[in-house]
């Protein structure tokens, strides 16, 4: 056996453990829970964890940095954390037929308790637990929920395979925090846990879904402003309006706008639809039935959450196909200045052309000019080389010489120059 552990997987011992956490502690009714949802960043973690250290080490608990729920007991409250990606969640739990909803302070085991701990107060909410043999009577059971929601406000929804029921509003009540009821027709401690946990993250992740919203309407909003100058700017390419760099400069600059946008919400949407997701989860795993009269958990979570989650896939959805048109739209451009360019190119490749035939013409005629001239001087020396025979011999010809001479010296300047040419152009 040694041998065998000896090839454990080093990640074996971390997956068993994350597999055993976030199990809510067994509940028996009657009881009463406060549930504090806190939103915390990455930079606060260090903070929230020293301070929930603290906390254990006072009970002597066991607490490490990759833990991520801890439960502790306060006399006659059960403190429950549990830690997540962008959020904390604090439920105090405490033991007892609780038919009031009271100030949530009052679940603290000590009033600064959340002084020490990062983060902002996203969510409260207060959940009282009944047995059905404390309210036998249906008269009694109605009494009891329309004394704590408006009937027009209210949802109602018997879950769990009917073996509970529960009320609530998700309103936030005068004592700072939601309601729910909930009747429990015999479940198991270990079952209403599960339930209730369930119920916990419906309303967190309903509630987290809609944080990219505000993103969502200021994304519309500057959406239709990009796509309005895109079409302005292809009208503009159409009709040949403007200087193709001045076009390609402002789809430049709208296609910077556009990234920015992306960069800037498109994580928070796509967190928004993987919670969006999560909230669906959760309202399947309730196993939900609904009431006669009532709106059911389903109806109205999904009444409110699924426009917005479809209007936040559209604003990604157009995004991605601004981005996808600018580019095009650069491509054409683009496509566009390269063909003046090579235009241009080939006029100027053309007028070198002919500038170098002139060129060729004018060193040609130079060259035929420089063997007239250079025959010219070259039959002068050669006169005066004869003339100076001529005095020293009279009976030299000098007229026939002068006469053979002159197309002697042409034909060899000629020759000379011709060499010197193709020297030349060998190099």
């Amino acid at each position: 056996m040694l041998e065998l552990m000896l090839r454990n997987h080093p990640q074996r011992d971390m997956a068993e453990k994350e597999l055993q956490q976030r199990f809510f502690p067994a509940l028996a009714a009657p009881c009463s829970i406060c549930h504090f949802m806190l939103t915390v960043n990455a930079a606060s973690r260090d903070a929230e964890f020293a301070a929930l250290s603290r906390l254990a080490s006072a009970q002597g608990r066991p607490f490490q940095e990759t833990d991520t729920d801890l439960t502790l007991s306060f006399d006659a409250i059960l403190l429950r954390y549990e830690r997540h990606s962008e959020f904390s969640t604090y439920s105090f739990i405490r033991q007892g037929i609780a038919t009031e909803f009271n100030e949530p302070q009052h679940f603290l085991p000590f009033n600064d308790f959340f002084q020490q701990l990062p983060g902002q107060l996203f969510r409260v909410v207060q959940l009282n637990i009944l047995t059905a043999s404390l309210l036998q009577p249906t008269q009694e059971m109605d009494n009891l929920w329309q004394r704590f929601f408006a009937s027009e406000h209210c949802i109602s929804s018997q879950v769990a395979n009917k073996q509970a029921q529960v009320w609530t509003d998700f309103r936030k009540h005068p004592e700072g925090g939601g309601r729910m009821l909930l009747l429990d027709f015999g479940l198991s401690p270990s079952a209403l846990a599960r339930l209730v946990q369930q119920l916990f993250d419906l309303g967190n992740y309903r509630k987290l879904s809609l944080l990219s919203w505000p993103l969502v309407r200021q994304s519309l909003s500057r959406l239709h402003q990009l796509e309005q100058q895109l079409s302005d700017v292809t009208q503009r390419i159409e009709q040949q309006q403007g200087s193709d760099e001045q076009l390609l400069r402002e789809i430049s600059q709208m296609t910077a706008q556009t990234e920015h946008l992306i960069a800037n919400n498109s994580a928070r949407i796509e967190a928004s639809a993987a919670y969006y997701q999560l909230t669906l989860d959760r309202l399947k795993s309730l196993r939900e039935t609904s009431v006669d009269g009532m709106m059911s958990l389903q109806d109205f979570s999904e009444r409110r959450l699924t426009p917005a989650f479809r209007t936040a896939q559209s604003v990604l959805s157009r995004q991605l196909s601004l981005s996808n048109r600018l580019g095009r739209s650069t491509e054409l451009l683009r496509t566009r200045i390269n063909l003046q360019l090579e235009r241009q190119n080939t006029e100027l490749l053309a007028s070198m052309e002919q500038r170098a035939r002139l060129q060729l013409s004018l060193q040609t005629a130079v060259e035929r000019l420089s063997v007239v001239a250079l025959s010219y001087y070259a039959v002068q020396l050669v006169d005066k080389a004869l003339y100076s025979i001529h005095g020293w011999f009279e009976q030299f010809p000098l007229q026939l010489m002068q006469t053979l001479s002159l197309p002697a010296v042409i034909l060899l300047v000629a020759w000379l120059l011709y060499r010197l040419r193709r020297a030349h152009q060998q190099h």
